[in-house]
Order: structure tokens, then sequence, then C-alpha cells
């Protein structure tokens, strides 16, 4: 296993399947034997782990690769190992509370298969919930949604190259559900029934799946791992598979490879939360330790090969769609480094290095005198067959060679003059905030983030230790961080790219074709570089706003928790105290208008907002800022939202004053500076190229006008229109607002409130008065559903079998609560039918859905959606479906155990937030603006619960009975015959021939 992946689009993962069978599993937990198992002890808090003479311990530590290591492995974590081979690692842990994640990983991928089993590890997985010995197919779903948990959300499977995981995210710790959880994965585990029609049925998801997934960038990511590792099953083992492998899989075989692969010595279950490790162990040992593998070992695998000597070839890749880029590549053979204190000191010295270049190229890209949009610069091991060093270089159209050649020499400066000591100061600073922050925050980490953390260092061969030991271990090592041992660390790792692997990128053919990008690499190599000139870093210009501001109002809304506060210039504050996130604070702030300042008349005015942060402020550019703020955990992000100009950034109390001081500066003396809007301007061609590349940007490109008629502020944005966008428009359309509108800040977090009172008033309640209400935006808050219900075609330039379906029925705003619930709950029970009915019956597509939005904002506005992703052949198919279930919800109610399965999950959610800080953050910050929402906040458990099925019909009946819009998203080929002479949206040119403009995110998914 690499400790870097270098092949991301390498893992397919999707929505566990559940269902729920007819078998009781304490009948399978009655008759399990208790048998005897290895644990790890708690361990010393050294560094250095002693050896131990205890064959238990000696056993976990080889099942672990502890043995391997000097470091001392977590002792908050129970790691054991029982006698059939099978790991375990379980941790209590308190957040979020009464809640708990199970994981069932396999040391098993796709490079497990033979030549005529590919995409049998994928497939497999699939068929883990569609059917085992206890438990009949389409029950396992079921069971997991009674018990509150929600498809996709609370259930996940995945499988890449090495490993192959099955997720459970418990929304409560009762030990019915918690033997539940255990029962369905021990079934996962040897009980697969694996019945052939199960199998044919499954065999039209996943073919969708791999439908959905082929774009360009996939067979991109596929020919550059063909040419850089050809003889190598990376290249020829790609986790989906192959369409002729998935048509032509049979059930024997999927069953065979399971039987020869899913053994107890593959496995691993992590379990973390709520929960008594000691009772959790024994139910582990009871259900887990009479699984026995039923064959023989597996043969070994074909031999990967790598010729290391090779060099000087280069791959092109070409498609209109896709940005221009090179990647260059060397390879040396694997040497397998043991996890220990010097590896790791070396691992951090290297990474500071590889930092130090990324922060080079930022400034590069973001002063905007280069042709690079940007570039990346790193080595790592590739599973355990070589080590790589890449560089990564994306630039402008018709730059390429320019890009690479300055890339080549930013990387060479760097290696052969080393860094300056500010930069080396900027990366301890970084590190260190980011270890003292892990330890203060480390009794309230999450149940999934150390899930991943444990079984993250198990495949990359490292023991998971505590945040303290690794904070000492950088303090130990600090004195001796330099530009000469980082650079050491770095050349000890990195294979030279003298005369590398080259695969590049275009749009279309350039002059002299990959060969070309090769002879500016090598002529960048003649030229000297000279080093990198010191420079300081300065002071934070924006800690004096004037007077602190004074209080005029001090309440509190008692059954919340939060305390309301205004200041004397009309700035309110919200502040909601917990202890969820140890050391962590959130911070909203909403300045009224956002992109309600945005008109038919002026349809592009907040455009710009997107790229506001990036423009720095009065004093300090965002690289000047960058170099300022190191060590700090702090944010730049500014930008408007729907209804505000603002930000949700996330701090430490340490950093709460500069945090808001950087808020507030943002506020009183934006920047405005040229070279963020000319880096926004570059990114265009790349944007606009691919609108269509896919059915899924193709919809999300052109829905917006489709769904308002073109109003121009929700559609899409003709070039040459944002080409014209300047910073003084924006600063005319938005200075105004920014300086006096109605302004609102919310605290949730491990606060002081006093702490909190102070530095607000020091910063924005010192800022000159503000309006005391939101305005009146009139017309800007009117927005209508077009009245076409002709069913509309968008163009898309992917596979040719590609197609999206989706319905669209215009509903209302959310002014009435008891409505939005109903609704709410409605596209639940439509999800259910049409996951029961598309996915599991048809087998026609990986991901159908629903949904429902209705606008807080915009007056009368909303809609009920369902949609899928279909073959273009299947089109008619998946349409009779949807109409049977459309018209199933108005003339029959809801079952009894739909509702529960529609409702469940969202009541354990509920539960759950009033535990987490995101879930505050959503009332808190607009607490004294819109009190509607504290109310809806405490009636929203009591009204999903009344909410019966006959109301749903009512619904229903009252929506869904009118024509709905019908939008199909088909392959261009397809288009004019399904068009007819209409002139629809995506019918070419990359802009709507019905109207342009800036997409709305709540219609372009």
């Amino acid at each position: 296993m690499a400790l870097r992946t270098v092949f991301p689009l390498a893992t397919f993962s999707g929505p566990m399947r559940q269902h729920h069978g007819a078998r009781s599993f304490l009948a399978w937990l009655l008759v399990a034997l208790l048998l005897s198992s290895s644990a790890w002890p708690a361990a010393a808090q050294s560094d250095e782990s002693a050896a131990t003479t205890d064959p238990a311990a000696d056993a976990v530590a080889t099942a672990w690769g502890f043995d391997n290591s000097t470091l001392a492995p977590d002792p908050t974590i129970r790691f054991g190992v029982l006698p059939n081979g099978m790991r375990y690692a379980i941790r209590q842990n308190d957040k979020p509370e009464e809640t708990a994640v199970l994981e069932l990983v396999f040391d098993i991928g796709s490079l497990n298969e033979m030549d005529d089993e590919r995409g049998i590890a994928h497939f497999v997985e699939h068929m883990a919930f569609n059917g085992t010995t206890n438990v009949p197919e389409g029950e396992m779903v079921k069971i997991l949604e009674r018990f509150g948990l929600a498809f996709g959300a609370d259930t996940n499977a995945y499988t890449s190259f090495d490993r192959t995981g099955y997720t459970l995210g418990l929304p409560n710790v009762s030990e019915e559900l918690i033997d539940t959880a255990l029962f369905l994965l021990r079934e996962t585990a040897s009980e697969i029934t694996f019945a052939p029609g199960a199998v044919e049925r499954e065999r039209g998801v996943v073919l969708s799946e791999m439908r959905t997934r082929d774009s360009y960038t996939l067979r991109n990511f596929v020919e550059q791992t063909d040419f850089f590792l050809p003889d190598t099953r990376i290249a020829q083992r790609l986790p989906i598979g192959t369409e002729e492998s998935i048509r032509t899989v049979s059930a024997d075989q999927l069953k065979r490879f399971y039987l020869r692969h899913y053994r107890p010595e593959n496995a691993t279950l992590v379990i973390v939360g709520n929960i008594d490790v000691d009772m959790i162990e024994r139910k582990v040992i009871q259900g887990f330790g009479n699984w026995e593998a039923q064959t023989a070992l597996p043969q070994d695998q074909q031999a990967d090969i790598i010729d290391f000597d090779r060099t000087g070839a280069a791959h092109d890749f070409v498609n209109p769609a896709i940005s221009e880029s090179a990647t260059l590549v060397a390879y040396a053979p694997y040497r397998k480094k043991p996890d220990n204190l010097d590896n790791r000191r070396k691992a951090l010295l290297r990474s500071m290095g590889y930092r130090i270049i990324a922060r080079r190229i930022g400034r590069m890209v973001r002063a905007g005198n280069t042709p690079l949009l940007s570039a990346r610069f790193d080595s790592g091991d590739v599973f355990k067959l070589t080590h790589e060093t890449q560089l990564q270089v994306q630039t402008r159209d018709g730059e390429l060679a320019e890009g690479v050649a300055v890339a080549e020499k930013l990387v060479r400066q760097a290696l052969v003059h080393g860094f300056t000591d500010q930069e080396v100061a900027e990366q301890i600073a970084g590190y260190r905030n980011a270890l003292e922050n892990a330890v203060r925050s480390s009794s309230t980490r999450r149940n999934a983030g150390l899930a991943n953390l444990i079984i993250d260092g198990l495949f990359a061969h490292r023991v998971v230790t505590t945040p303290a030991s690794r904070l000492a271990r950088f303090e130990a090592a600090e004195p001796n961080i330099s530009s000469e041992t980082i650079l050491a660390a770095m050349r000890e790792d990195i294979v030279p790219l003298s005369d590398p692997l080259i695969h590049i990128t275009t749009k279309g053919d350039i002059a002299g074709g990959a060969e070309s990008i090769r002879t500016a690499w090598l002529g960048s190599q003649e030229v000297a570089v000279l080093p990198i000139k010191e420079k300081t870093s300065g002071q934070f210009a924006y800690t004096d706003f004037g007077q602190q501001g004074a209080i005029i109002e001090d309440q509190y809304i008692d059954d919340l928790g939060i305390r309301t506060i205004r200041f004397a210039n009309n700035v309110r504050l919200n502040i909601k105290p917990t202890d969820f996130e140890e050391d962590r604070v959130r911070i909203s702030l909403r300045i009224d208008g956002g992109e309600l300042l945005n008109s038919l008349d002026n349809p592009y005015a907040t455009t710009l907002m997107r790229i506001y942060g990036d423009a720095g402020l009065e004093a300090h550019s965002v690289d000047d800022l960058l170099s300022i703020l190191a060590g700090r955990s702090v944010s730049l992000r500014f930008s408007a939202g729907s209804d505000y100009f603002g930000s949700y950034v996330a701090t430490t109390p340490q950093d709460l004053l500069i945090q808001l001081q950087i808020l507030a500066a943002y506020v009183q003396a934006p920047g405005y500076r040229t070279e963020a809007l000319e880096r926004y301007r570059r990114s265009f061609d790349n944007y606009y190229a691919r609108l269509a590349a896919t059915p899924e940007a193709a919809l999300g490109s052109y829905i917006g006008g489709i769904i308002s008629d073109d109003d121009p502020r929700f559609s899409l944005a003709p070039q040459e229109a944002l080409e014209k966008l300047d910073f003084a428009a924006l600063k005319n359309a938005i200075g105004e607002s920014l300086e006096r509108a109605s302004l609102e800040i919310g605290i949730v977090g491990d606060v002081d409130e006093q702490a909190v009172i102070e530095a607000v008033a020091s910063t924005f309640g010192a800022l000159p008065e503000r309006e005391k209400a939101a305005r009146d935006y009139g017309a800007q808050i009117q927005r209508r559903f077009t009245n076409e219900r002709a069913t509309r075609y968008i163009a898309h330039d992917g596979e040719q079998e590609q197609a999206i379906l989706r319905y669209y029925w215009p509903t209302d705003d959310n002014s009435d609560y008891a409505t939005e619930v109903r609704l709410l709950l409605l596209s639940e029970i439509l999800q259910l039918r049409l996951t029961d009915r598309v996915r599991e019956e048809l087998g026609a597509s990986y991901s159908p859905g629903a949904s429902s939005f209705m606008s807080s904002i915009y007056d009368g506005y909303g809609y009920m959606t369902v949609g899928s992703n279909v073959d273009f052949a299947d089109r008619e198919t998946v349409k009779q479906a949807i109409a049977g279930i459309v018209e199933s919800l108005i003339t029959d109610p809801a079952s009894e155990d739909e509702l529960l399965r529609a409702k469940r999950p969202i009541e354990e959610r509920l539960k759950q937030r009033a535990t987490s800080n995101r879930s505050w953050m959503a009332i808190v910050d607009q607490a004294q603006t819109d009190p509607d929402a504290l109310a809806r906040y405490r009636s929203l458990p009591d009204m999903i619960a009344s909410v019966s099925a006959e109301q749903l019909q009512q619904e229903a009946v009252k929506w869904l009975s009118l024509p709905p819009l019908v939008v199909e998203v088909v392959h261009r080929s397809e288009y004019a015959a399904l068009n007819g002479d209409n002139d629809i949206a995506g019918a070419g040119g990359g802009q709507s021939a019905l109207g342009a403009i800036t997409a709305d995110n709540a219609e372009n998914e």
C-alpha cells in the first residue's frame, strides 16, 4: 500500500446495499462460541516502545505491524487479533455522543483479480448486501433504515486497488443496534449467497455506475497509468473493471473470488464510539471467532514489471474539454522503510520542503506573471511496487512548453539553492500550530475520523500514535530543522527527473506533440537559476478599528442557551458556548445583501465576490497574509451567499481575535487586487470548454435558465459578459452594503463569552453605524418557475449511451413550515421507492434520487424533483417506472413501514444535532434577525413525528398531480432527432441559446 495514493480516480465508492432479513440475528449470536483472543495492552507514552515477552501482545504486534516499528501505539485504542487471524481495533469515544462507527475492511481490491476477473472485487462489494445466508435479498437496507441509518449517508461501501470497506455509522448505541450491525457485517464476511437472479439485477447497477463514471478525466487517467506503468496490475486492474467483464461475469465466478479472498486473515474490524470497549470486544470475539476460511490460500497474482531504466518516452491525451497539462515522472525501486523515529523525522522534513515549493508555485500563480495555472511537485510510494517523483503542471492553452520550463526552473532553484530562513520558519510555525491544536482538541475527535486514522495507518504500515506524542517528536526535531536538513531529506527521496516520462493533455494537437514538451524540459535545464531572495513578512496592519463598541442589548434565549447582544452601532452578536469540539470555534458573518443585489438589469453585479477573498486587503496581498499569519488557525474566506456577504469559518479560541480582525478588514479595507481578477479570467477557457463535457456538467450548466425562463440571474453567463467584469463595478455594486447594511455575527464552540464579546466589540463593534434591519429588495426576491411543460432537451458531449432524466414539479416557498416538512418526507418516500424500483428491481440506475427544495428567499419559489442517470436505451423504461411511482403516491398512502424508514433517519439526525456545532450554527447565525428559525428548530421533531401517510398522500395529490417539467440530457448525436427544430439549452457552442447567466447553486447539482 502506498503512503500516498497517486491515482485519485482509482476508488469507486457508493452507498452500501442494505436489506433486512427473516431470521433473528439473536439466534446467530446464541450459537456462536466465545473464543479467546489477543489484545494489545496499554502502552507507555514514550516514543520508543519496549520489546515485549507476552505472546499475546506479540501476536497483536505482528498482526498490526507494530513489530516493525519503534513507536508506541495509541493506548486509547484496543488493538487485537483473533486466533483465526482477523484484526480488530476498538476505541471508546463520545463525540458525537451516543453514536458509533463500525468499519469492516478487507485487504482485497482490484489488484487481487486475475485476468478474467476484472471488476469482480467491486462487483462482490455490490453483492455484499444483496442476500446472505440469514438476510434475504432486499432486506438489509430496510433493517438499517428502520434503525435510523440513512442509505448512503450512514451506510457506505467502497472498493479500491488494495482494499474493500463496509461502513456503518450508527445513530445510537443501543445494544440492539450494535448487535444488528455486528451481525450484518459478520454476514458480509462469509455468508453472501450470490443468487443468480440477484447477480443479474445488480449487473445493471454496476454497469450504470461504470457508465456514470465514464468521462474524459477517467479516460485520461487510464491512458496515463497505462503509459507510465504498462506492465503492472495498476494499469490493468481499474476497480470498476471493463464492460465486457461486468456483462459476462457469472455468479459462480463472483463466489469463487469471494471465498478465495474474504478470509479472516484479510479482514480488519474497527469500532469507534460511545461504547463499552470490554463489552464490544466480547461481542467481536463471539461473533467473528468462529469464522474460518472456506478455501485454500489464493495463488500468487501475476508479477508486476517496471522498467526503471525507461526514459525519454512521451504520450499525449487529446480532448476538447481537458485542461492543458503535463505530468513528468521518474521511478525507482520500492524501498521498505521501517516506521521509526528517524524515518518519521525525514518524512516531516520532506513534507516541509514540498510545501515550501508549493508556496512558491502559489505565489507565482497568484502574481499572474506566468503561464502556470497550477503545479505540484512531490515524491511517494506507489503501493509496494515503486517509488516515484512526479511534477504536474497545468497551464493556459498554448503555453504548456513555457509553463513546463518555468516549473522546471522553480523546482531546480529549490533543490540547488535550498530555502530561506523565513520559508522554513513559516513551515515550523504551521506545523507547530497544527500539532498543538491537535493536542488541545484530541478529546473531542469524531468517530469517523478516528476510524479512518486507524485504517489508513494499517494500510500505510504506520503505527497510530497520540497527538501528544506527535507534538513531542516535532519538538525534539525542531532544533535541527533547517534548509540544509530539509534539502538532505528531499534529495534522499527524490528520483531525478533528468529525462522523465512525460504525459500531456491538450484540447487539440500541438506543434511537435509531447516531444516538444521534452525539448522544453531539457532546454530549461541548461538555464542557470539563482537563489530566491529572503523576504520579511511584516506585521498585520488591521488591529485597531476605533473605539470599542458599547452594548445596548444583552439577552438570553434560555431554552437554547444562546446569548444575543446588540452593540450601539447595531452590529448583532449571537453566542452559543459548547464543549462538542474542544479548542474549536465556528464563526458566521452575515451582511445583508449578497446575490440579492443581482437584478435583471445587472445580473452579474456580485459575480466577482467569488474571488473577493483572493484579492487580499489594501495593505496586504494574499501572499503577504499567508506569511504574516503562518502558524495561526485562520481563514481568508469572504464571499457572497444567496442573501448575504460574509463568511463561515472555523478557528481556535487563541486565534478568535485575529480571525475577527481579518474579517473586519475585508469589510473595511478590501484589496480589489487586479492579479486576482486576471487569474480568474485565465480560468474561463477551461470552464467554458467543459460545460457539456459530461451529462452532469451539461445539466448543471443549463438547468437554471430552463427552470427560470432564462432569467439572467440564474442562467449561464456568456463568457464575453464575464470578461467585461472588473473590480470597479463590483466595488460600486457592493461598497455601500459592506459599509452600512445590517450585520450579524454568530459564534459557536469552545469559547469564553466575555472574551468573545470583547473581541467583537473591538472589531465589528467599533465600525461605523449599521442599518438595523434588512433592506426591502422588491423585485429581486421575485423568481418564477417556468410554465413550460414540454420536454426540454440538453445536449452533452460525453459517451453516447449516457443520459439523465429529471422531473420538476413547482411547489412553493418555505413560509408554511408544516408543508415544508411534509414535502421533505414525501421526497424521502419517493427516494425509497425509486431505489427499490429503478435500482433494485430494474437494475437501471446506480443513483436515482428525489428531493424537495423550498426557498426561504424567493416568494412562492420551490420544487420537487426526481431524477436518474440512465442508459439512453433505457429511458422509456425508467420513465414508465417513475410515472408509476408518482402515480402510486397519488392513489395510495405510504405504508407504515415506508413512513418509518423515511422518518427514522431524520429523527436520529435531529437527536444528534444538539451535539453538533455545525447544526447549532444553522440557527445561531441569524438568531436575532430570523427568530422563526428558532421556532422551527424547536418544533421540528414533533412535526416529523406527527406527519401521517394520509397527509403525504394529500401533498402528492396537490403537487404531483400537475404535469411536471421534464428535462432530458442526451448525447449531442441524439439531440437533434429528439429536439426537432427547437432551440434549447445546450444546443452548441458552450452557451445557452436561450440566454445566459450565472448558475444558481440550488439548481446546478
